[in-house]
């Protein structure tokens, strides 16, 4: 069982039988680019393929596209040595998804592929119809398919899209594979799930420190605010209060007191109401997303001197309340990045509603980010700053996700939201 196959993917190099690996994609054209060389290696060594299939058009639809794309796979197809099946057909037979039954399929091919006097089963199966019901008993089954397949001979290749495949569930899956294949800044790497572990350890623990940094940041900023204008003026109207009695026979002197007094009440009471907005604005539980951002875009050039364009709809209507709180912060964090990191003076932030999504976009044309900064980020090993990750995790709470495109021109940030 441990004769090694060749595996067709140059970053991979040759696989034992009962090699359970997966692959996060982004396009058809990558899946492609891997799927082809993979089960061309295993036709050309005299192994029986069997591709399941995710396609819209299905089965047919993707083996017009592979005779398409590679030509000499039809001779293949034609001698059957190669079948495409349709997902509906292998993994929801009857309707439902039933792990058993799909160990028996698949143990069944193994064997009447040895039996038919090829060497094996070469085999990759796409999860392109998984839904958040499905996904658990999924999981649960591929854990199992890394016990079941070194038995057999088989190497099975599961292919993950990266579109709506959060960072918690991307961490599932390389934890049930013996490693995970993705592109990362134009070149296909290799993830081991020891390795991916580790660093995730590391982030974390990083990210809990950056954390503790910033609370104590606001803490120190608050105590600093009340101590050098909210408590200095409440001392001054205590003095001046005090002083009330002795001056009470002089008219112009009260009069004098009593407006010194209101004057530091009203900055008083203007700085609380500033700290309290900034802590949460009143205005996010009383009018809503929309009408919050606008004022804290105007507040935000004020004192940035950067121009914010804001472009928002009518049918922006109200939120559930922490959609609306995440999205605010996601908003503030990136007119903080593009103050701090773009250079640019102009930005735009739009928020509007596509069917059952709720978009925002901040966009700068400023000096943009290198395409491995986006691949780290996106692929949670970002070792700079906590702001893009902190984005990351509040769209996770709320079941969106967020999309970087930059260049030399300028950066613009993408945060959707499916709701419910």
């Amino acid at each position: 069982m441990t004769c090694n196959r060749p595996s067709g993917i140059e970053c991979i190099g040759n696989l034992p039988w009962g090699t359970h690996l997966c692959e996060f994609y982004s396009t058809h054209e990558e899946l492609r680019g891997t799927l082809i060389p993979y089960f061309a290696a295993g036709l050309q060594q005299d192994e029986f393929c069997l591709w399941v299939t995710s396609d819209p058009s299905g089965a047919e639809g993707a083996k017009i596209g592979l005779r398409k794309t590679a030509p000499y796979m039809e001779r293949y197809l034609d001698s059957g040595q190669m079948e495409i099946w349709d997902y509906r057909d292998w993994y929801l037979h009857g309707g439902y998804f039933d792990a058993d039954r799909v160990f028996g399929q698949w143990v069944d091919k193994q064997r009447r592929s040895v039996d038919s006097g090829y060497k094996g089963l070469r085999l990759s199966g796409d999860t392109a119809w998984l839904d958040k019901r499905t996904w658990p008993d999924f999981m649960m089954y591929e854990s199992e398919v890394n016990r079941v397949f070194p038995q057999h001979r088989i190497i099975g290749l599961c292919t993950y899209p990266l579109e709506g495949c959060q960072a918690d569930a991307m961490l599932e899956v390389v934890r049930n594979h013996r490693f995970a294949l993705t592109r990362i800044a134009g070149k296909w790497e290799t993830i081991e799930p020891v390795r991916i572990e580790t660093s995730v350890s590391q982030r974390l623990q990083q990210l809990s420190a950056d954390v503790l940094e910033q609370q104590d940041e606001t803490l120190r900023w608050i105590a600093t605010q009340l101590h050098e204008v909210t408590a200095q003026n409440l001392a001054a109207i205590g003095i001046y209060l005090s002083g009330l009695p002795r001056r009470r026979s002089c008219r112009s002197a009260v009069k004098f007191i009593l407006a010194k007094c209101r004057t530091l009440c009203e900055q008083s009471l203007q700085q609380i109401l500033n700290l309290s907005q900034s802590l949460h604005p009143l205005t996010l539980d009383e009018l809503g997303l929309a009408a919050c951002l606008r004022q804290d875009i105007e507040e935000f050039m004020r004192q940035s001197g950067i121009h914010v364009e804001f472009q928002t709809g009518a049918e922006i209507e109200r939120l559930p309340a922490d959609t609306e709180t995440h999205l605010f912060r996601i908003a503030q964090e990136g007119l903080s990045n593009v103050r701090r990191h773009s250079g640019s003076l102009h930005a735009i932030v739009r928020l509007r509603r596509e069917a059952d999504q709720v978009i925002l976009q901040i966009e700068d044309s400023g000096r943009g980010m290198s395409a491995t900064t986006i691949a780290d980020v996106l692929n949670g090993t970002h070792t700079g700053g906590f702001g893009l990750l902190e984005m990351q995790e509040r769209l996770r709470k709320i079941g969106g996700h967020l999309e970087i495109r930059s260049d030399n021109q300028g950066t613009m940030l993408t945060a959707r939201i499916r709701l419910s």
